[in-house]
């Protein structure tokens, strides 16, 4: 691997796959067209799908240091509080989602890299794009860099990673569709502190016949105000002032509340956009680059992170030569179905808590509380919204070999608290820490402790055996059946391959030789 990896963009998704990158030892650069890091915290959502992930790197105890926790979400209409949702059934431990600036998760974020050995290259812009489909050398794609001062630099790249965000030119250059709308209303964005009765561990959504208006709490009495239709005509040398987000809120708020100490506030509109494919020979796409949204539900952030880390253990596999080149394909069909279900659902929610016909208002704050206070729908809604419900089932990576449990290749493995067997004793842990984030993983879900009668020499690679907590018994069993299984894991936390234990090392052979096993050509 003479040529580093390019990755264009050094916001969290860009970030994110320079982390995944360098650490699983494939050298990169990363360049992005700003002059600095941004200051501002635009994404402020962390879902619980993604601290699980940033903490088996090491980076979810920081972020949780540093933000704030939003346990409960209160939704209002009609002058009252519509329904409560509590994330408490958000079978995780991260049961909340947790507000924390962009800005700060960005530096975390950096601060692991540099940890690798990589820094962003500031002021460095991609300015045009070339390959080769048919070439033959190691390093396809080239890629022209415009560098501090104005000098070009061209770059021979094995693949370039295109995390630039909305205007990204890598996707305008291959001419990919940007398919969606962007909707019509404006939208006022401010950061500010409160003085009032909003609870700083819920998030507060207000529907009204004047617009959508959300409440985000960052922590004490500092919260991010988002709100639809304001007051005034925006302008691109105007930002909402503090007495017009003052007027919005007592618009639109049962709950007296004072504004001050407005630090930074914003126009925008809503975009809900996605490609038709992630893959262009050389060159993938991911993060707002690939898909944008409403911040409805804090999902943008967090999917842009889960693409690069779907993508780039892939990538270090087929160049390593541990993989088929065909492993790659995989990425565009695992992520393509949750980004058009993310999009779909966002934009939906946008529009339904935004509504100003009477009619939908009127079935929305009469039928909320009825509905959302079932247990299975604020089950089923906390962990959409929480990324665990997330997974890929119909990915071709995806094989079941009988159901005796509830678990099914595609899904996320649940984090249950679990002994793992080492060195001959039991030792109590959570089932994520005992995966490898850097390896595919063979786990052992044995019924009980003392249960395992594998020949564990014969099985390839890693191996870890697991049996439940005997407080949390039931739930393992529902996992995975009252006899076990056994569950090939991918780097990524998803299980690959689901197959009894009984003879395990001859069932998931033939797995193996498909995707992972060694001496595939490496592609440089």
């Amino acid at each position: 691997m003479s040529d580093p990896v390019l990755i264009v963009g050094a916001g969290p998704t860009g970030l994110t796959a320079a982390l995944e990158l360098s650490r699983l030892g494939v050298p990169l650069r990363l360049v992005d067209k700003r002059e600095a890091p941004a200051t501002t915290s635009r994404a402020i959502g962390v879902q619980a799908r993604t601290l699980e992930l940033l903490d088996q790197r090491g980076l979810a105890d920081e972020l949780v240091r540093l933000g704030n926790p939003g346990r409960f979400g209160s939704v209002y209409g009609g002058g009252k509080r519509v329904f409560h949702l509590d994330f408490a059934h958000v079978e995780s431990r991260y049961p909340y989602i947790l507000f924390v600036s962009q800005a700060e998760t960005e530096r975390v974020l950096r601060d692991a890299c540099a940890c690798h050995g990589i820094a962003p290259e500031w002021g460095t812009a991609i300015v045009g794009i070339q390959q080769d489909a048919h070439a033959h050398d190691d390093a396809p794609v080239h890629a022209f860099l415009e560098r501090p001062g104005g000098a070009l630099e061209r770059v021979a790249a094995p693949w370039i990673i295109a995390a630039e965000g909305a205007h990204s030119l890598v996707r305008t250059t291959l001419d990919l569709p940007f398919e969606g709308h962007t909707r019509t209303e404006d939208y006022a964005l401010g950061d500010l502190k409160i003085d009032g009765a909003l609870a700083d561990t819920d998030f507060h959504i207000f529907s009204s016949e004047h617009g959508f208006m959300g409440l985000f709490p960052m922590g004490g009495d500092h919260f991010r105000l988002i709100a639809s239709n304001p007051l005034s005509r925006p302008s691109k040398n105007t930002a909402p002032p503090l007495d017009e987000l003052q007027a919005i809120y007592d618009q639109r708020s049962p709950i007296p509340a004072r504004f001050h100490d407005l630090t930074w506030s914003s126009w925008f509109r809503i975009n809900s956009r996605m490609v038709p494919r992630l893959r262009t020979g050389r060159l993938f796409l991911g993060g707002d680059a690939a898909h944008i949204h409403s911040p409805a539900g804090a999902q943008g952030m967090n999917t842009g992170i889960q693409d690069m880390i779907n993508l780039c253990w892939k990538l270090a596999m087929v160049l390593r030569g541990e993989a088929p080149a065909d492993l790659l394909d995989t990425y565009e069909a695992d992520r393509l179905p949750v980004m058009r279900s993310v999009l779909s659902r966002t934009d939906s929610l946008t529009t339904t808590i935004g509504t100003e016909n009477p009619v939908v208002r009127t079935l929305f704050n009469h039928l909320g509380p009825w509905i959302v206070g079932v247990d299975r729908v604020q089950a089923n809604a906390t962990a959409t919204m929480a990324q665990i419900a997330l997974g890929y089932r119909d990915s071709p990576l995806s094989e079941n070999n009988g159901h005796p449990g509830a678990l099914r290749a595609g899904d996320r493995m649940p984090d249950l608290p679990v002994r793992q067997r080492k060195d001959g004793a039991w030792v109590p842990t959570h089932l994520h820490r005992a995966l490898d984030p850097s390896r595919v993983t063979l786990v052992l879900a044995l019924p009980h402790e003392g249960s395992g009668s594998q020949d564990l020499a014969a099985l390839d690679g890693p191996v870890v055996e697991l049996a439940p907590n005997p407080d949390e018994g039931g739930r393992f069993e529902a996992a995975f059946g009252g006899k076990g299984r056994a569950v090939l894991v991918r780097p990524d936390g998803y299980a690959g391959w689901v197959g009894p234990l009984a003879g395990v090392a001859e069932r998931v052979r033939p797995y193996r030789e498909r995707w992972f096993t060694q001496g595939h050509h490496a592609q440089t």
